[in-house]
């Protein structure tokens, strides 16, 4: 018999708030000349998103090295509409959801994330849904550049286990990505894949 859940945990990027990779990198080429496929490669080559997601690089740093790596001399406001042109609308039914489910379980955030795009959501859901601070929708947000940590290593899954203190099975974690979730899955906590088509708001009921 599967264990009850006594925890939800939700990834930020494609579950709760859609993301296009794509139209960051199309606007860093837009502004620096370069081809799309050439911005990709930059940013693989330098391991950009993970080492400034896991608080390797402060904001100031992060720019002055997306400048290095880009060969071009962007200023922080270009950089910083770039970089969080990934982040779209989310649907405020999901927000809704969120709010009456954590009357009934506990649930949490776990985001490979950055202080930039957190940043830039406070205001997005002060201005959308008049949410001073969405961390606070969860009983703990566990985001990448504060923790040192990165999805899919297995230390972060351990770390969220023991600070939410209850069982491996009894975590239902949501993510997008694979490799997290089955990263998770090895860990002991029942990982489930969500496609960014797919809604948590309809596919939660069954598996709660």
């Amino acid at each position: 018999m599967p264990a009850k859940t006594k925890a939800v945990v939700f990834d930020f990027g494609n579950v709760i708030i859609p993301i296009d990779l794509e139209r960051t990198f199309q606007a860093f080429a837009d502004l620096t000349f370069k081809s799309k496929e050439r911005i990709k490669e930059l940013f693989a080559q330098a391991e950009l998103f993970k080492k400034y997601e896991t608080g390797f690089y402060s904001d100031d740093e992060f720019r002055d090295v997306v400048r290095q790596t880009l060969s071009y001399p962007l200023n922080d406001q270009e950089i910083d509409e770039a970089w969080n042109a990934l982040l779209l609308e989310i649907p405020k039914e999901r927000i809704d959801y969120l709010e009456r489910l954590k009357f009934d379980i506990p649930i949490y955030l776990l985001s490979n994330t950055n202080s930039l795009h957190i940043e830039y959501c406070q205001q997005y859901f002060r201005q959308a849904f008049g949410i001073a601070n969405f961390t606070k929708l969860f009983e703990k947000a566990f985001l990448s550049y504060e923790m040192g940590l990165w999805k899919p290593d297995y230390a972060i899954y351990h770390q969220v286990i023991n600070e939410i203190g209850v069982k491996p099975e009894e975590i239902l974690f949501l993510d997008d990505n694979p490799d997290n979730v089955e990263a998770a899955n090895e860990v002991g906590i029942r990982a489930v894949q969500i496609s960014p088509h797919e809604s948590f708001t309809t596919l939660l009921p069954n598996l709660l």
